[in-house]
């Protein structure tokens, strides 16, 4: 295998090295990388769900009811024996041990929050690690990643302009900052599903490292996924031998509900809600129905606390939509927090 590059997320990137921030097609030794960087962003979705979760009205409203009703049964007595809050509060400092008798209750509302979020949010974790396999890889990047991962410098250059490495370089676009990827776009044709008239894309994966979420790279990656849609609409064209010069491009995109970040950017970018669904997995293919703890439809828990996978879809105009270019990237250095 290819000398791959070292990216550790839970480390900050090298001060010493030159603050650039530079566009970067897939390589053999940004194949890792790129692999990181989308696993992490089901890690990062599972905790945002957690918390969506956590503050949903209806969580907190249990949690306040069982923690209200176990302090009124604990200090209710302290309460009438005593004339005034003064009092209370004395009662309640010299008998700390009743402090000790909310730990059961705590560790119930704890508990039933926790259990509830595992079991909704743990097929996030899943996607992030059925990653390494092949199949998930081949969904994600149309391509097997370890094949081409594989082959060796010299290798990769005398195969730049085959099919297999030209089309899997382009597939992917990662923006390095300090000589280290923060963000990765990967884009895939969907010619199951395009006719003459219409081509389809869709972005397999979208991320920006955590530290980089709120720098505004992700409007560079639509940008990007934008282009490189344009660019697979014209090799559908070329390879159909359709006559019609520009045809309707369609941009697909997921997002999920409880992602405060890139949701958001996303809407505003012009892509417009296609459908939803509550199967959080994107690259799950007949996935059969579970029971919430066996009794509840796992779906219906997940519609009850807000939980979907959006499906967005963006209408590309050849003529219209601007074409991302290496310098648009750069408007967000004066943005990224440094490191």
């Amino acid at each position: 295998m290819v000398y791959q590059q070292d990216l550790d997320l839970h480390k900050p990137l090298n001060k010493d090295l030159p603050p650039n921030i530079r566009r970067t097609q897939l390589s053999p030794r940004l194949a890792l990388s790129a692999l990181t960087l989308h696993g992490d962003l089901y890690r990062q979705l599972q905790s945002r769900c957690n918390a969506s979760i956590f503050w949903h009205p209806v969580t907190q409203l249990f949690m306040q009811t069982v923690l209200g009703l176990t302090l009124l049964y604990q200090y209710s007595e302290l309460w009438e024996i005593s004339d005034t809050w003064g009092e209370f509060a004395t009662l309640v400092w010299n008998n700390k041990y009743l402090v000790t008798s909310m730990f059961p209750s705590l560790i119930f509302v704890a508990g039933m929050v926790g259990l509830v979020s595992f079991l909704l949010t743990d097929e996030l974790r899943t996607v992030s690690d059925r990653l390494a396999g092949d199949a998930y890889q081949s969904r994600l990047f149309k391509f097997p990643l370890k094949i081409f991962a594989n082959a060796n410098g010299k290798e990769y250059e005398l195969n730049t302009t085959s099919d297999f490495m030209n089309n899997a370089s382009e597939s992917t676009e990662l923006i390095e900052y300090r000589e280290s990827p923060v963000a990765v776009v990967t884009v895939i044709p969907l010619p199951d599903e395009s006719s003459r008239d219409v081509f389809y894309a869709k972005i397999s994966g979208l991320h920006v490292r955590k530290s980089y979420a709120k720098a505004g790279l992700q409007n560079d990656l639509l940008d990007i996924a934008i282009e490189k849609a344009k660019k697979l609409a014209l090799r559908y064209i070329k390879d159909n031998n359709i006559k019609k010069k520009n045809i309707k491009t369609v941009l697909l995109c997921d997002a999920y509900t409880f992602d405060s970040i890139n949701t958001p950017i996303i809407e505003q970018k012009g892509f417009e809600e296609k459908s939803r669904s509550t199967q959080l997995d994107p690259f799950a293919v007949d996935k059969k129905p579970e029971n919430f703890l066996y009794l509840i439809p796992d779906s219906l828990v997940k519609k009850f606390f807000g939980i979907y996978r959006n499906t967005y879809q963006l209408v590309i105009d050849g003529d219209e939509v601007s074409i991302a270019t290496g310098s648009a990237t750069t408007d967000s250095k004066a943005r990224m927090r440094r490191t």
